[in-house]
């Protein structure tokens, strides 16, 4: 437990070293996911340096599941620690490369990324961030680590006075998942809507795997939707 909040702390007190500030954002969410009738919620404090280091901490609840109000048997559920760079060598590609962990009660994931954007014009995007993830389990859960790639590729289009993004998730693990395989995949689409250049409200649409209860298959094994709305704020 020491090693895991160490290495959080090192990766925010390294993105502190510099003190050009830039722009700091609060984005809250929350999520309803179809079949499982399960409602969670995260907030995220992210800030991004005028020299391109960046950092966030993620705070994740959920409730207390089926039948239950959206905020009814709340419990945290994970927190997150973020580190990246952000280099814009010019007005076509965008690179970033990152560090980050997540932290449970029963799991560490370690993880680290990288991800190129090349814009086609001032408005239209498209991206892939390609993670390698270590998924350490605790002692008690007498489980084998594993280690798991990760590909998102992204699809954008910012304009005026609205945003939308299409986000294409896929998982290659050493441990099982989707019907027992070593693998997992999502789709995604986000939409922006700005009120102004502080107030940034959105909403999720996602398309991810689901594990029915009342089968016996250990594993996801069907599809269901997710809804997300959220709202950031920018400093």
């Amino acid at each position: 437990m020491t090693l895991k909040f160490t290495c959080a702390a090192i990766a925010v007190c390294s993105a502190l070293t510099s003190m050009n500030a830039n722009a700091w954002s609060l984005n809250y969410r929350h999520e309803f996911l179809e079949k499982q009738d399960q409602q969670s919620d995260r907030l995220v404090v992210s800030h991004r340096f005028d020299n391109g280091w960046g950092f966030g901490v993620e705070s994740k609840f959920t409730n207390g599941g089926e039948g239950e109000g959206a905020f009814d048997e709340l419990h945290t559920t994970g927190t997150e620690y973020d580190l990246s760079y952000l280099a814009k060598p010019n007005d076509k590609w965008w690179w970033e490369a990152g560090f980050n962990t997540e932290i449970t009660n029963d799991v560490q994931d370690l993880r680290v990324h990288f991800k190129p954007t090349y814009w086609f014009n001032p408005n239209f995007y498209t991206a892939a961030r390609f993670r390698v993830g270590q998924r350490n389990y605790d002692d008690s859960l007498n489980k084998e680590n594993g280690h798991y790639f990760q590909l998102n590729y992204y699809l954008g289009y910012n304009a005026e006075n609205w945003s939308v993004a299409y986000d294409f998730e896929y998982k290659k693990l050493d441990y099982p998942d989707f019907n027992g395989e070593e693998y997992s995949y999502l789709n995604n689409v986000t939409i922006r809507v700005p009120i102004n250049k502080n107030w940034r409200p959105f909403t999720e649409t996602g398309y991810v795997s689901y594990n029915d209860p009342a089968d016996d298959n250990p594993y996801p094994n069907d599809w269901q939707w997710r809804w997300r709305v959220g709202i950031e704020y920018i400093f």
